[in-house]
């Protein structure tokens, strides 16, 4: 069944035939600018796709060739491509680099958060008479995800060690807050009472809930900010392309214009 407009198989394979030999002498041609019609003909009439065509059929095909070869050697790279070219080129450039600081910046806010639970988790054992270092350590690491793997390591070596093994942890953490633990943690294993070694925990966690308070605050205020650019952007593109751009494209227009007219008279 052919539907209305639509062309049946005997005329598209023909047409696919008609293409694929333009496309022959398209590629023959392509690039050279001086090519002229006669340049055309005189290549169809020796290839073996014209052998028993009249001249006129020659002279037809030849003459639209070459409306195909103009507007292929036509083709150039406009000013907007080449914008566009660098504008994705810079934004695939620099993704990487934002992503990598958009996973830092969530990395240290799960870290303040994984801090803060240990926090409260040192509060509680702290209160516990019979509780030592090891065990506020296998606490830790029960509930830790970032710093899973270095309270491992410590608790694995802490009967070789226990001070040697909280410093091979001290080592492995870079974030200052859990080296600050470690440290207590160090300053109890030296027979110091766990109650002293964490005197000051109950003031640095307010301090800690403060800071992440206002930071949660600055957070929610630049979504706030992105929510409303994005909730703008299509009215700024509107208005820009709808009515600046075809204002300087006329005003530049005019311009040209007036100067040629200017230089005719001058003349």
């Amino acid at each position: 069944m052919i539907f209305c407009g639509e062309m049946s198989d005997i005329d598209t394979k023909k047409a696919m035939e008609v293409t694929k030999q333009d496309n022959i002498f398209l590629d023959q041609f392509k690039g050279k600018l001086k090519t002229t019609q006669s340049d055309i003909e005189y290549a169809m009439k020796y290839s073996p796709y014209y052998k028993e065509v009249s001249k006129e059929d020659i002279q037809i095909d030849a003459g639209r060739v070459y409306k195909k070869l103009q507007i292929v050697n036509s083709e150039y790279m406009k000013w907007f491509e080449v914008l566009l070219a660098i504008v994705f080129a810079l934004l695939g450039y620099m993704s990487p680099i934002a992503l990598l600081h958009f996973q830092k910046r969530m990395r240290l806010m799960e870290m303040e958060d994984e801090v803060m639970q240990f926090h409260t988790i040192i509060l509680m054992l702290m209160k516990i008479e019979r509780v030592n270092v090891e065990m506020i350590l296998e606490w830790l690491e029960r509930y830790s995800n970032i710093f899973k793997e270095p309270l491992s390591r410590c608790i694995n070596n802490y009967e070789a060690g226990a001070w040697e093994a909280l410093e091979e942890a001290k080592e492995d953490i870079s974030y200052q807050e859990m080296v600050r633990i470690i440290e207590s943690l160090q300053a109890a294993v030296e027979k110091i009472p766990i109650k002293e070694a964490f005197d000051e925990l109950d003031t640095e966690r307010a301090y800690y809930q403060e800071k992440r308070k206002e930071s949660n605050n600055r957070l929610i205020s630049q979504k706030g900010l992105i929510g409303k650019v994005i909730g703008f952007a299509p009215m700024v593109c509107l208005f820009v392309g709808y009515l600046i751009i075809p204002l300087v494209f006329i005003g530049l227009t005019s311009m040209s214009s007036s100067f040629s007219t200017m230089s005719k008279m001058s003349m």
